[in-house]
């Protein structure tokens, strides 16, 4: 898998993760000072290796920043899966460390914690990402254990380790191809395929919890785009008030429709009404940008613009705080034609580092001449 489609699985899965290199200083703890003994079990690692891709294996949330990241979890499933594991639960039982624990010593409380917590499978994958602020991405660890808490791997990597320094993480996403890279070998693992018409399990009912369109919807979604793209300066394009936190905002919708029409991107309007769905909250920010891109395009479907497209916008904020930048256009006809979203993960969201209704509104304009020109 390429750098440019591990970056399109990063945009549907780690949306929740987004950030997480700026909200906490933290990095490798210290050990501790008496670090309980925990070795691979031998026979236990065989018989795990020899298991290969049918290893039936649960993976637990990732530890970050001191948080647990369930979906940082469903990635690296998603990419087992994509290296041809056929047998993989997800989890989101948090294991924490004790603190200051080095590999070994979080090996042997990992052990302890799947004995009192089992698996519904024969084994548990663990991953923690040391991370900070100034620095980035310092270790990654990586440990698998059997349902009796034997260890039959574990793993760190960390800069000057010949991987680590191949892949250069720069990302929780970085992070997670570099634990499967360093599975694969153990498991006699295939190169992580691109997404085809074969779909695991935990892609599947991921895509199917969230709305997140499959492959043939994402084409389609493209194609609208593309013709957008070539029609935009010409066409003509309703932008509804925005929905700004708990309120919705006609000024975004004027200042958004001046700022087309200045760029000249767009032939744009702004209405004084529109559509006041309920978007509901969740911690996965894809769920809540598909919930509100289809909410849009069924209300464009009964209530057909006088326009070419439709435009409506979603801020996620509170007072000062920015967390994501979503919006949606449609054609006429209610089709999607552009769903897009920003968060604190993606350069555009960092240049703007929007902390006002008005900043949002500039971030939409800047992601929408990519879409027009």
């Amino acid at each position: 898998m390429n750098r440019s489609s591990r970056w399109g699985l990063a945009a549907l899965l780690l949306a929740g993760a987004a950030g997480v290199l700026r909200a906490q200083e933290t990095g490798p703890a210290p050990p501790l000072a008496t670090p309980p003994a925990a070795v691979v079990d031998q026979a236990a690692a065989d018989r795990f290796k020899a298991a290969g891709r049918e290893a039936a294996i649960t993976v637990a949330p990732t530890r970050m920043a001191g948080r647990s990241f369930p979906q940082v979890g469903e990635v690296i499933a998603v990419m087992l899966e994509r290296s041809g594991m056929t047998d993989l639960e997800t989890s989101e039982e948090a294991f924490a460390p004790p603190p200051g624990a080095d590999l070994a010593a979080t090996a042997a409380a990992l052990g302890e914690f799947i004995r009192d917590h089992p698996a519904t499978t024969e084994y548990l994958l663990f991953t923690e990402f040391a991370l900070t602020r100034r620095e980035g991405i310092a270790e990654v660890r990586a440990i698998v254990v059997g349902a009796q808490g034997e260890v039959v791997w574990m793993d760190r990597q960390v800069r000057g380790d010949a991987d680590f320094e191949r892949i250069k993480p720069e990302e929780p996403m970085d992070c997670c191809v570099l634990v499967v890279d360093r599975l694969r070998p153990v498991l006699a693992l295939d190169e992580m395929r691109d997404e085809g018409d074969r779909i695991g399990k935990i892609e599947a009912c991921w895509r199917a919890r969230t709305g997140v369109p499959d492959r043939a919807e994402r084409a389609a979604i493209e194609e609208r785009g593309a013709a957008f793209r070539k029609a935009a300066a010409d066409a003509t394009l309703m932008v509804f008030p925005a929905h700004a936190g708990d309120a919705f905002s006609t000024e975004s919708a004027a200042s958004i429709a001046s700022m087309i029409n200045e760029r000249k991107l767009a032939r744009a309007t702004a209405a004084d009404a529109g559509p006041r769905f309920e978007i509901p909250g969740d911690s996965n920010e894809q769920k809540v940008l598909w919930a509100m891109a289809r909410a849009f395009s069924d209300y464009i479907r009964m209530n057909p613009p006088g326009t070419d497209y439709a435009m409506f916008t979603d801020y996620l904020m509170g007072p000062g705080v920015v967390g994501g930048v979503h919006f949606a256009i449609c054609n006429r006809q209610g089709e999607l034609v552009v769903v897009d979203f920003q968060n604190s993960h993606w350069p555009d969201f960092q240049s703007v580092n929007p902390r006002s209704r008005e900043d949002c509104d500039r971030l939409v304009l800047k992601r929408l001449e990519g879409y027009c020109r």
